[in-house]
């Protein structure tokens, strides 16, 4: 097994969307939420289409969102990319009424008032899954309150209050994201992002073999209130895993459905098509990275090239899919 130890903990550098419409994706990212956004920008060019695996001719108009000048974030953390291909026939992954299935399907983000906020996005026309819950994870992690609801073209947004003193997990969480800040508008920046996986042993070697991520949090979820806020069915069981890097945001939540069926969209979920896409991590060697892909079983999705990228220039970036999913993952190195 070869390890990227000097990757010390790559957190998520930006989740990647296809939507149908910038403008309505800026309307929520940037004026809802409260993160800035990038000049829209079209991309496009050979490199764009051999690293989307996209046909001669596609391109994209790309807004990144994200908190560029919060302290102690900086540009590799927590960041939404937004792409509306241009292209015909775009598939919407997630559909009215789903709730968790295979791949990639929530955005998380950490929230002071979590029952204000909720009044204040329903009177705004969002549709929530319930009325915001509170449970405790564990006697050691703590309680926190959540509430879900639909985003920008189906995609899960879940709100979460950390509530609890210092003694507990959440309890010490909610004292360094409070001194992390949140946007005008009371939100942070990607918090923590969910995978719903197919392999919980697979997945999780890549987050921790390939990206240097710790556990954090390793429980079963099966209590009434927590399958009532996430949509699941009465008595389902979900193994939750939380993995962190070197920052409190861009964490990745792995839920793995124990006894019940979650359907699977990974198929759908590729460009140009509309939904979460891929997440996206910054390291500091492709090179070791990609050997370590190769060992966890990884599949290349499109190799290493050089690309000039919306938000970050010209980086060294290719696209592998997770070994206990197919879903994408994106990883690119600075230049």
């Amino acid at each position: 097994m070869v390890f990227v130890s000097e990757t010390a903990g790559a957190p998520l550098a930006m989740a990647i969307l296809g939507v149908s419409s910038i403008e309505t994706a800026s309307t929520f990212y940037r004026d809802v939420i409260g993160l800035d956004a990038s000049d829209a920008v079209t991309w496009s060019g050979s490199a764009f289409e051999k690293h989307f695996a996209l046909p001669k001719g596609a391109s994209a108009t790309a807004v990144m969102f994200g908190m560029h000048n919060a302290p102690g974030l900086g540009p590799k953390v927590g960041r939404v990319l937004a792409l509306e291909f241009n292209a015909k026939d775009r598939v919407t992954i997630p559909q009215k009424g789903d709730r968790t299935y295979r791949g990639l399907w929530n955005l998380n983000f950490y929230v002071n008032d979590i029952r204000a906020t909720t009044r204040d996005l329903q009177a705004k026309g969002f549709d929530f899954w319930s009325e915001p819950v509170g449970y405790e994870v564990s006697a050691k992690a703590g309680m926190p309150i959540e509430v879900l609801f639909d985003g920008p073209d189906g995609l899960a947004i879940n709100l979460v209050e950390l509530t609890g003193d210092q003694n507990s997990t959440i309890g010490r969480l909610k004292k360094e994201v409070d001194a992390l800040g949140k946007s005008p508008q009371g939100f942070s920046q990607v918090a923590t992002t969910s995978h719903s996986i197919i392999d919980h042993e697979k997945a999780l070697a890549f987050y921790t073999h390939v990206l240097g991520m710790q556990v954090q949090i390793d429980d079963v979820l099966s209590k009434p209130e927590t399958n009532h806020f996430l949509g699941r069915p009465q008595g389902a069981q979900t193994r939750a895993t939380f993995v962190a890097g070197r920052h409190q945001f861009g964490k990745v939540a792995l839920s793995h459905p124990l006894n019940y069926a979650a359907p699977n969209k990974l198929h759908l979920a590729v460009p140009p098509n509309i939904g979460y896409l891929a997440q996206s991590f910054c390291v500091p060697s492709l090179d070791k990275v990609a050997a370590a892909c190769a060992a966890v079983g990884a599949e290349t999705f499109s190799a290493p090239l050089e690309i000039d990228m919306p938000g970050l220039g010209a980086v060294r970036a290719m696209i592998v899919r997770n070994p206990g999913s197919g879903a994408l993952m994106h990883l690119f190195q600075e230049r």
